[in-house]
Formats: C-alpha cells, structure tokens, sequence
C-alpha cells in the first residue's frame, strides 16, 4: 500500500465576510497575499450564505472583509 505524504488539510487561506443573518463565514476569493493592492472600481458584491440551513442572500459591498482559513471542522479568522 502506498500512503501519500501530502496533506489533505486545506492550507490556503480565503477572502470572505459574515453572513448577515446566520454569522457564518462566506468565503468568495483565494487570498493570494504579497504587498497591498491600490483598490479598483467599486463594484457591488452580492452573495448567498453557503450554509443549506440558511441561504440568505445580501449585498456585502461595504461590509468588512476577513481572512478565513479553512480547518476540519474549525474556521480560523483574521481581520483585515
């Protein structure tokens, strides 16, 4: 048996915000890092809460963005 040495744990850390009804984390970009971007044209962001319980929809165009990285069964947060 051949038993691979990768992990399968997600270590990539994502761009997202709260939901506004249920707080749980919307993850929408892969948070690439490096120096910090001159922001671009606002636009508006409009997600769905990736929750099946809650599927709330909303416009978070000017709500805060964190930094998110995915866990067995734990998310940790950063603000930015």
């Amino acid at each position: 048996m051949r038993i691979s040495q990768w992990s399968k744990v997600d270590t990539n850390w994502y761009l997202g915000v709260r939901c506004h009804k249920c707080e749980t984390p919307i993850l929408f970009a892969l948070d690439r890092g490096g120096a910090a971007v001159e922001p671009g044209r606002a636009g508006k962001l409009v997600l769905t809460c990736s929750l099946a319980e809650c599927r709330h929809q909303s416009d978070y165009s000017t709500a805060a963005v964190s930094r998110f990285q995915k866990q067995p069964a734990v998310l940790n947060e950063t603000r930015s």
